[in-house]
């Protein structure tokens, strides 16, 4: 089997973790949640960090950056639950939305800056 167009992965597939939100239950949740990528962070390659910084200067990747701000960091904060265990619940849920946003973020400033010297 050829390389994917975009790298391969080191952690599961993402044809892996689709079949597995299907339904495996509780098992399936837990090892499609289970560290894939030991010792190693999880930081883009050059190329998709560019790439990202690229797409903020074009209208319509602009766009697609802003829908993801509003999906993630832009949300409105809703972590007030009926216990504490909850609430608990509810905050890590979004420590782990707003990470995605900050990823996307620290990339496209990684781009930039990477394009600056080119």
């Amino acid at each position: 089997m050829s390389e994917p167009l975009f790298g391969g992965r080191q952690a599961q597939s993402l044809d892996s973790m689709v079949a597995r939100a299907g339904g495996e239950g509780w098992d399936g949740l837990e090892e499609l949640f289970k560290p894939q990528v030991a010792n190693q962070p999880l930081q883009p390659s050059d190329h998709v960090a560019k790439t990202l910084a690229t797409l903020c200067r074009d209208p319509r990747g602009r766009e697609v950056i802003e829908w993801l701000m509003d999906i993630t960091l832009r949300a409105p904060l809703r972590a007030t639950g009926k216990t504490f265990e909850e609430t608990a619940l509810l905050t890590a849920s979004r420590q782990g939305i707003n990470g995605v946003g900050e990823a996307v973020l620290a990339a496209i400033a990684h781009g930039q800056k990477l394009s600056e010297k080119s």
